[in-house]
């Protein structure tokens, strides 16, 4: 017995083949427009520092794009350019500590900068002058702005990142630098620090002409908490005009030394 062809199965079959091979063809083109777009804008984001100043400029940043790639990046066809090589560019820059580049649904390669920020400017006796910022990396000086941080003076040695600290080294004055940030009042007090030839750390602020003789940097919170206590309340007798120095190296006391009546 002959078996009936079913017509309608077929005409399915047909129209699923049909609508595969379309969605199959949209797909491709849809690939292929991808693949043909292009970057229409570059959309630069600079992270100002605290204080809203910045050590870098837009301009120097797209200077270094065009001297790497010869071009903006207007133009590029967005799957050529490598976003990851973009960042690594920009992160040589001395003052950036990250960047993070990418495209949006407008075709729009957008760059958002952070800066470094500098904590402690280095004047030593060789003639050196650089920053050093919060994750202890050296930074040239800027021409745009002056970072106000506190001036590190005197018989200071060549900064080394990892390196073990040594009696008035810059590492020592970088703990006591980052532990002076954490207290608003120590912050905007402290403005100069100098190591003596025999490598004793002394203290400067904007209150009074005296120095606080800090020891090493150890028991840095206990030794910033006496001198604290002792602004609020030994100065308020002696007088801020009257003391040369303030010891703060021996444990439990604070050591002060009257200026000379002369």
């Amino acid at each position: 017995m002959k078996r009936s062809i079913d017509y309608t199965k077929i005409v399915r079959g047909v129209a699923w083949l049909a609508l595969s091979i379309c969605f199959l063809g949209l797909c491709a083109a849809s690939v292929s427009n991808a693949e043909s777009k292009k970057i229409n804008k570059v959309i630069y984001r600079l992270n100002h520092l605290t204080n809203g100043n910045d050590l870098i400029t837009v301009e120097e940043i797209k200077k270094k794009i065009l001297a790497t790639y010869d071009l903006d990046l207007v133009g590029v066809e967005v799957d050529r350019i490598d976003l990851a090589d973009v960042e690594s560019i920009l992160q040589e820059e001395a003052f950036i500590v990250d960047t993070d580049a990418y495209v949006d649904a407008q075709e729009q390669l957008r760059i958002d900068i952070s800066q470094r920020t500098p904590i402690l400017r280095v004047m030593d006796l060789s003639g050196n002058n650089y920053y050093v910022d919060a994750e202890g990396i050296q930074l040239p000086l800027s021409k745009h702005f002056t970072a106000r941080v506190p001036i590190i003076s005197g018989a200071v040695n060549d900064f080394y990142l990892n390196v073990d600290s040594t009696a008035g080294s810059i590492q020592e004055v970088f703990k006591i630098v980052k532990a002076a940030r954490e207290d608003d009042f120590l912050l905007a007090w402290m403005e100069g620090i100098h190591v003596t030839n025999n490598q004793e750390i002394l203290l400067n602020g904007n209150l009074g002409k005296f120095d606080v003789i800090f020891g090493e940097a150890e028991n840095i919170q206990e030794k910033f908490e006496k001198m604290k206590i002792f602004f609020e309340s030994g100065l308020s007798v002696t007088g801020w005009n009257d003391i040369e120095s303030i010891n703060l190296k021996y444990a439990d006391q604070v050591v002060t030394k009257s200026r000379s009546k002369t």
